[in-house]
């Protein structure tokens, strides 16, 4: 894909509320520094409806950064018309909380009197907003039978004042805003079909478009987990040291090493935007959640190219881990939407024909799971082609199971074939 550059904001329709979809949220991530003590920080805040229960549901979490913890949170599901939002222009409010405005200036309005904090936020866009895969669905996503529709400001400044305590802190730094709608089900994923059409239509130019930047080959290791299913995703976002913003966002298909079937957005300026879609990645670290027997990445490289220029990135977590778990009400298959938050840091680089740049900054990690009945499960299937020989290696570790086997088919240099099995327990549960 080549670079987009854009300068049409979303129109008032697109700031304003949807409804009746099924569900729509708005979503301000913020990491910024408290002038006083130089203390950085990161405030999540989301405002959503859900038609699917029906429900509106308002949540927030701030950790300081510094301090490496979670200092406070709230996740509230309520009453669907205790959330008011308009068409035509972002006015939303829960409560005494609200939020308002039109590109490329905002409000944000956080009170939480039983835990005495109040923040004030002012944003204003130093980029122009974005949709994920723009040039190819303007920003639809297929989901299951359906899709909804992602656009964003990956970058805005942002000044304001936080009361935490009976204590004052004037602040500035970082934030992102997103606007998500659509008619689908997270409980129920294939059961809506009302939307078929468009979302073959989706589907299909997302996967024309990934196939145009990858040759088809035989890959040298294939690796399946049974946590990472397309009903979850990898998330990423954070600006860099030189004001260069980052988007990455990758839907799993169970992989947990290879090609991305996803995109990492760059921009230099807030109006091109780079999308690349070549990608591999790989995790260095994961995070484990022991209720639900599922892993997440905490540390996240990859390498991607776009024409003639590369970056290599790492995402890692650099405080304390908060999982937002929401159970399903059904006994079904899988059994509940978790939400992982990771504020952390990013490093790499990035290439061209002109100039290579070193790149640090500050990002937040955020991706998301559907763990089923089956818990963790891995596949590994390690490939040896000519002219180093043959064959193949499998490794296969089920915590369902509680069983690890052990194969190998070799047929070249010398013919091989093995197997092995044992049992495991829960001390020997690894990822």
């Amino acid at each position: 894909m080549q670079a987009n550059t854009s300068n049409d904001p979303w129109s008032m329709q697109d700031e304003g509320s949807h409804y009746p979809v099924t569900r729509e949220w708005w979503t301000f991530e913020t990491i910024f520094t408290t002038f006083i003590d130089k203390r950085k920080w990161n405030l999540m805040l989301i405002m959503a409806y859900n038609l699917e229960k029906p429900n509106c549901f308002f949540q927030y979490t701030l950790f300081d950064i510094t301090n490496k913890k979670c200092v406070l949170r709230k996740d509230i599901d309520d009453e669907i018309h205790k959330f008011k939002h308009k068409k035509n222009k972002m006015d939303l409010q829960y409560e005494q909380s609200f939020a308002k405005g039109l590109f490329p200036d905002y409000n944000l309005h956080l009170e939480d009197n039983e835990q005495s904090l109040t923040i004030d936020m002012d944003f204003n866009a130093i980029s122009n907003p974005h949709w994920i895969a723009q040039d190819i669905t303007d920003g639809d996503l297929p989901i299951g039978l359906n899709f909804y529709k992602y656009g964003y400001i990956p970058n805005t400044n942002i000044l304001g004042k936080m009361s935490l305590d009976d204590q004052i802190f004037e602040l500035n730094g970082k934030g992102y805003i997103e606007h998500v709608w659509g008619d689908w089900s997270y409980q129920k994923p294939l059961s809506q079909i009302k939307n078929l059409r468009k979302t073959i239509r989706t589907y299909t130019n997302l996967g024309k478009w990934w196939l145009s930047h990858h040759k088809p080959k035989i890959p040298n290791k294939i690796a399946l987990t049974t946590e990472n299913n397309p009903f979850g995703y990898d998330w990423a976002w954070g600006v860099f040291d030189n004001d260069w913003s980052v988007f990455y966002g990758n839907i799993l298909f169970w992989l947990y090493k290879g090609p991305a079937f996803g995109v990492l957005t760059l921009t230099p300026d807030g109006n091109t935007f780079w999308e690349f879609c070549n990608i591999k990645y790989k995790y260095n670290k994961v995070h484990y959640v022991k209720e639900y027997d599922i892993y997440f990445a905490s540390d996240i490289e990859l390498d991607a190219i776009l024409d003639d220029k590369k970056i290599h990135l790492r995402f890692y977590l650099d405080t304390k881990c908060h999982d937002y778990i929401d159970p399903f009400d059904h006994q079904g298959f899988y059994k509940a939407f978790i939400l992982a938050e990771m504020p952390g840091r990013m490093e790499g680089t990035f290439e061209d024909k002109e100039k290579r740049i070193d790149l640090k900054g500050d990002c937040k990690l955020m991706p998301l799971r559907q763990p089923s009945i089956l818990g963790h499960n891995s596949l590994t299937i390690d490939i040896t082609k000519p002219p180093k020989g043959f064959g193949m290696d499998l490794d296969f570790n089920s915590h369902y199971l509680k069983k690890q086997i052990k194969a190998n088919m070799h047929f070249l240099p010398k013919p091989k074939i093995s197997f092995h099995m044992e049992k495991i327990d829960e001390n020997d549960f690894t990822f």
